[in-house]
């Protein structure tokens, strides 16, 4: 089939095959789902980045994203190549065949170019050494953080879907993620890829962080395309599902936690998916049960809704429900 000979094809290249102009730091635009040429008002980036493989790209303003493919399409139709109708896929095909020169990536070339994600035996180990709900003194202010946003916290130590990091000085720590951090980044949950891999951790500050981010991936690895799941995402996403009352799709590490420990706490067999900039992109690769009820439940805000109109466009034709959330400042107080 046409489409597994161009999987091996350079994004960057098919982006200069399109005419699309070169920026710093691996970018190019202008982007050719949402027009923008650059990253930002002060970062004249192009808008759209690539992959470390040079097999997938995204645009950093609309979110838009995908293989080298969606880029062609997104090019001549506007929509991404699951959206697009018949004819317009036939022309995606046909751009390929008369383009000629466009360099292939070797699977060694893509190997080391990807280092897209940190080793998975340091990944493991720590969760591993991370400390479960029940084992955290009493004292601690990681429960003073949660209460702050009127969770149930034994409704989230049910789940199981977050931890807290280990003492400064009682864990060796990998360079990607510096035993500093255990300090403010404290709670943590696990992050997987599209497909069910548990290969990442995504660490939420539990006190102010002056000026730093909220919240942190680890240093010097891509977070593109992972989702932060409970039980039954993951076992959705390895393709063994359970009888399920439903997928829902939320913003960030609060949200996540927050709804996966009411789901926990009312007996709803929910497939809870967190996702942050970057994730929604995969969600066309996940393995949602047909006859399932998809729902999202990000922010009543700019960027919540082009997540919204992200996941919307990888799920195709099947139809989502938008939850209608409360706006509350800062996207972490309390939900009705």
């Amino acid at each position: 089939m046409w489409l597994k000979k161009v999987e091996s094809i350079s994004v960057s290249g098919i982006a200069k095959n399109l005419g699309m102009s070169s920026g710093r730091g691996r970018s190019c635009g202008p982007c050719p789902h949402c027009g923008a040429e650059q990253r930002g008002s002060t970062d004249k980036r192009g808008p759209i980045g690539f992959r470390r493989d040079d097999l997938g790209w995204k645009c950093h303003k609309c979110e838009s994203g995908g293989s080298g493919v969606d880029l062609v399409c997104y090019s001549i139709c506007g929509l991404n190549f699951k959206s697009a109708s018949d004819s317009d896929r036939d022309k995606t095909r046909e751009w390929f065949e008369q383009s000629k020169d466009i360099e292939m990536i070797t699977p060694e070339k893509a190997q080391k170019m990807s280092n897209a994600r940190p080793p998975a035996q340091e990944v493991q180990s720590l969760w591993r050494s991370s400390l479960k709900l029940h084992e955290v003194p009493k004292d601690d202010l990681i429960f003073s953080f949660l209460a702050s946003r009127k969770l149930d916290l034994e409704a989230l130590a049910r789940t199981g879907v977050a931890r807290v990091t280990p003492n400064r000085s009682a864990y060796q720590w990998p360079k990607w993620w510096p035993g500093g951090r255990s300090m403010t980044w404290r709670l943590i949950v696990p992050a997987f890829d599209a497909d069910g891999r548990f290969c990442s951790i995504h660490g939420r500050a539990v006190r102010e962080t002056n000026g730093a981010p909220k919240t942190l991936w680890p240093s010097g690895f891509q977070a593109g395309g992972m989702f932060m799941p409970n039980r039954h995402a993951v076992k959705m996403m390895k393709g063994k599902p359970e009888d399920i009352d439903g997928v829902l799709f939320v913003e960030g590490i609060t949200d996540f936690i927050k709804v996966s420990s009411v789901a926990e706490r009312e007996s709803i067999k929910l497939a809870v998916l967190g996702g942050t900039s970057g994730s929604f992109g995969s969600v066309g690769k996940l393995n949602i049960p047909d006859g399932v009820d998809v729902f999202v439940g990000t922010d009543p805000d700019l960027k919540g809704d082009e997540y919204a109109r992200t996941i919307q466009m990888q799920l195709g034709s099947r139809a989502c429900y938008r939850l209608p959330l409360a706006e509350v400042e800062g996207g972490e107080g309390e939900r009705p």
